[in-house]
């Protein structure tokens, strides 16, 4: 993966983080920009669908294991 695929992805996670938590909250925490470094790093497919759709399924993966960050 190429460091611009590897941004790119990034922003698509925030994104998302953003639309369900808030800018603000999302910005502020370390955490958050952790896990979508990571998930963008990582060989997970992109998810299809709706914006809820992908809203929803970073906000499950966040639910589940952002904590452990």
């Amino acid at each position: 993966m190429t460091p611009e695929e590897v941004k790119m992805r990034y922003g698509f996670a925030m994104t998302a983080l953003a639309r369900m938590y808030g800018v603000r909250e999302v910005n502020a925490s370390y955490k958050m920009h952790k896990f979508c470094h990571i998930w963008a790093e990582s060989d997970e497919e992109t998810p299809d669908g709706t914006i809820t759709d992908v809203n929803f399924f970073f906000k499950d993966r966040w639910d589940t294991w952002g904590e452990v960050m």
